[in-house]
Order: C-alpha cells, then sequence, then structure tokens
C-alpha cells in the first residue's frame, strides 16, 4: 500500500497464507466494555471504565484497518489466503457488517474434532473452499479440565483459543484439499 518492498513479493499462487488474525477486539465479550458491563470492572469508577471503552475502541479500529489492508494485498496479489475468526454473536466483523461475509461458518467444531463447540468464521480470498466432510468418529469426550490461566477453562483461556490437532487436520483435509477421511486418519497425504 505504501510502495517498495514487501514480504508479500516472495509469496506466489501456489502458496497459501493461513491467517488467524487477532479476535480479541472483534469479539463479542468486547461489547461488555463499551456498555460498562465488564464483570471485572465493575468496583472501577465511571472514568476508567470509559477510558478503557476508549482504549478499545482505537485499537479495534487499528486492527480492523490492518485487516482491510492485509485482504486488500492478498486479493489485489492473487494471494491465496484464508482468514479464521470467531462467529460468536454478536461479532463486529460478521453482524455488525463490518467486513465483507464470511465464506463459511463451521457452527459446530466438534463434529470435526475439536474440543469446542464455538462457531468459527472462514473467509477464503483467491481460492474456494473443497467440500469435504470428515465426522470425527471418536465419540471419547475430549475435555480440558483446568486452565493455564484458571482453575477451569473458560471463556477467554488460551486453551478455547486453540485449535486441536484432529480438527486442523480434518479441516485441511475437507476444506483446501479436498480428500475425505474414514474416521481418524494420522496423516493428510
Amino acid at each position: 500500500m505504501r510502495g517498495g518492498a514487501s514480504i508479500f513479493d516472495s509469496i506466489s499462487y501456489d502458496d497459501l497464507i493461513m491467517a488467524f488474525f487477532p479476535c480479541i477486539y472483534f469479539e463479542t465479550i468486547q461489547q461488555l466494555y463499551f456498555c460498562f458491563a465488564k464483570f471485572e470492572n465493575r468496583e472501577k469508577g465511571m472514568r476508567i471504565q470509559v477510558e478503557q471503552a476508549i482504549d478499545r475502541l482505537e485499537k479495534r479500529t487499528e486492527f480492523h484497518r490492518i485487516l482491510y489492508k492485509f485482504y486488500l494485498v492478498c486479493y489485489n496479489n492473487g494471494i491465496r489466503m484464508i482468514l479464521e475468526n470467531p462467529a460468536t454473536e454478536p461479532n463486529y466483523l460478521i453482524t455488525g457488517q463490518n467486513f465483507p461475509s464470511p465464506t463459511m461458518i463451521d457452527k459446530n467444531r466438534m463434529m470435526r474434532g475439536d474440543v469446542f463447540k464455538k462457531p468459527t468464521a472462514y473467509w477464503f480470498v483467491n481460492c474456494e473452499p473443497t467440500n469435504g466432510f470428515t465426522e470425527q468418529f471418536d465419540k471419547k469426550a475430549k475435555r480440558i479440565d483446568r486452565s493455564k490461566a484458571s482453575p477451569v477453562a473458560g471463556l477467554c483461556s488460551e486453551e478455547r483459543s486453540m485449535i486441536s490437532p484432529d480438527y486442523a487436520r480434518n479441516f485441511i483435509c475437507d476444506f483446501i484439499l479436498g480428500k475425505e477421511q474414514v474416521g481418524t486418519q494420522l496423516s493428510i497425504f
């Protein structure tokens, strides 16, 4: 966008970027800052709550601007990119109509072997998803009893932000390679 050399110059059409853009400023929980309902802030004065809301709003605007620039660079240069972001509602990118609609939403990641059900949106730029479907046949309950940051794996835990290896493999096979699997397969090749 500014001209000159770029890290995108050496990326060819044969490459694929899988982008996990920071979701923290677009997620549902951010609304709690803007309406002064954040549980941890209830003891803070109104001035601090307003300052935090303004800070969050400025950061969200900056990340939103960077996201649009990233999207445009990939689009204009023919770079294949898949962008991932949570699809909980309300969501600034999805329900706020502040970004193009996602190509697809995986409403239940547990169906492909993830630990959490959470819905996830994907934007495919300069490529299309393939139409495979690998149902996770291993019905053993996958659980995370304790988070690294708290006694339980909760809403904002690191574990909840991660994608399990099973889900990653199945997503790649289903939507990038178009390779359906039977049960759980150890290799994507």
